[in-house]
């Protein structure tokens, strides 16, 4: 049994992974003496780190410098978080004999694009759903701040439904044209999709994406050889 955190941005997502699969583990704590291993993503910083795992030798912590990143991607980017590196992992464990492009929708979307032998060819980052909403509220006079959920038509009839429009259409079909773009320079291409807003969006091109809220959480197993428990 072994428990995953991924200690994100804006919230800290506790799962536990057995025979059973990977499931939602909320009282994480009480776990830590009947688990094998305390397996860790975190972009937010050491301070972030519970203060329970300090010194654990249970807690593994995934970083971009560690072997076990290494030992399946090459070329890994300065700065390149860990989640990140755990979703691509992920990817990598389940086809890794395609090129891929792995897309990450949280509070920021980030864009990885994988050769078949590991080497992150690069990608891109840019605002998340959420945060273009906010942004658009913060940076201007009269505009609201919205939530995502509500209508949101190709051609709002107000404000809000406007706004929403912009932020989830214009994402879908920004995440759209960098997997077109992408697809047209490597024909094999598998789309892997995760992260927080990952069920939001219906695709045109739902034969080669495969959408997979635990990515991350499969990239942290097989980052360090839990491998009866990543698929």
């Amino acid at each position: 049994m072994h428990i995953l955190l991924d200690i994100g941005n804006t919230r800290m997502k506790t799962s536990i992974a057995d025979a059973d699969g990977i499931r939602p583990l909320d009282a994480w704590e009480e776990y830590i003496d009947k688990a094998d291993n305390v397996l860790v993503s975190n972009v937010a910083g050491q301070d972030a780190l519970p203060g329970i795992l300090l010194g654990n030798p249970k807690c593994k912590v995934l970083t971009r410098d560690s072997d076990e990143a290494r030992a399946w991607l090459k070329q890994i980017p300065l700065g390149m978080g860990a989640d990140r590196v755990a979703a691509d992992i992920g990817a990598r464990s389940i086809y890794a004999d395609r090129p891929l492009l792995v897309i990450d929708a949280g509070t920021c979307i980030t864009f990885d694009v994988i050769d078949t032998d590991g080497t992150i060819l690069g990608g891109a980052i840019s605002p998340g759903i959420h945060l273009r909403l906010k942004a658009m509220h913060e940076h201007t006079a009269a505009l609201p701040l919205l939530g995502i959920d509500g209508e949101h038509p190709v051609m709002g009839y107000n404000t809000e439904t406007a706004m929403r429009s912009g932020a989830i259409n214009g994402v879908r079909w920004e995440i759209e044209g960098y997997i077109r773009h992408i697809l047209a320079l490597r024909p094999q291409l598998h789309v892997f999709f995760t992260g927080g807003d990952s069920t939001q969006f219906p695709f045109d091109l739902q034969q080669i994406i495969t959408v997979d809220p635990l990515l991350v959480q499969r990239g942290l197993l097989a980052a360090f050889a839990c491998k009866e428990l990543c698929q």
